[in-house]
C-alpha cells in the first residue's frame, strides 16, 4: 500500500503542473484535470485511513471552494475550468491550507494579470509571430490563464499538507 499511496500523492503536484501548462497554451483547463485530482484525493484518503469526519472537512473545503469559484464563474471574473481546478486543489489542501491557498491564488493571479496585460501593451516580437499561444496571450481582450496562479498557489501550500509527507518519501 505504501508505493501506491506515494503514487497517489505525486498525482496532486503533477496534475496541477501539467493543467497550469495546458492553461497557459490553450487558455482551457479540462475537465479530466480536476477530475483526476478529485479520485486520486478520495483513494487516498481511503487507503490511507482517513477518518470520515477528516475527508468530509476536505470535500467541505473543496465544496466551499467550488460555491465561492463559480460565483465568480457566475459574474464573469473566472473561468469554469479555474474553479472546477480550484476546487479539487481545495479537497487536497483541506480547510486547514484553503485559506492561504485562496490568498495566494488571489496575489499570484494579480501579479499574472499584470504581466500578462504589460506584455498584451508591447508590439509582438517576430519570433513569436508563428506560435498560436503567444498569439492567444497577447490578444487585447483575451482572459488571463487564471490557472497558472492556481497552481503555483497550490504547490506553494502542497508542502503544508499531510499529502507532502507520503510524497516527499519517495
Amino acid at each position: 500500500m505504501h508505493i501506491v499511496a506515494i503514487l497517489l500523492s505525486a498525482v496532486f503536484p503533477i496534475v496541477v503542473t501539467v493543467a497550469a501548462c495546458y492553461d497557459l497554451l490553450t487558455m482551457q483547463i479540462p475537465n479530466r484535470f480536476p477530475a483526476a485530482l478529485a479520485l486520486a484525493f478520495l483513494a487516498l484518503a481511503l487507503l490511507s485511513g482517513l477518518p470520515l469526519q477528516v475527508i468530509g472537512l476536505h470535500l467541505l473545503a473543496g465544496l466551499g471552494v467550488l460555491v465561492g469559484t463559480f460565483a465568480l464563474f457566475a459574474f464573469g471574473y473566472l473561468g469554469g475550468g479555474d474553479a472546477k481546478l480550484a476546487s479539487a486543489i481545495a479537497l487536497w489542501v483541506g480547510i486547514e491550507q484553503a485559506l492561504p491557498f485562496l490568498i495566494l491564488t488571489a496575489l499570484f493571479g494579480g501579479a499574472l494579470s499584470l504581466i500578462i496585460l504589460s506584455y498584451r501593451s508591447m508590439p509582438l516580437p517576430g519570433f513569436l509571430l508563428g506560435w498560436t499561444a503567444a498569439l492567444r496571450l497577447h490578444e487585447k481582450g483575451a482572459g488571463i490563464p487564471y490557472g497558472v496562479a492556481i497552481a503555483a498557489a497550490a504547490l506553494m501550500v502542497f508542502p503544508d499538507t499531510p499529502w507532502f509527507a507520503v510524497f516527499a518519501s519517495m
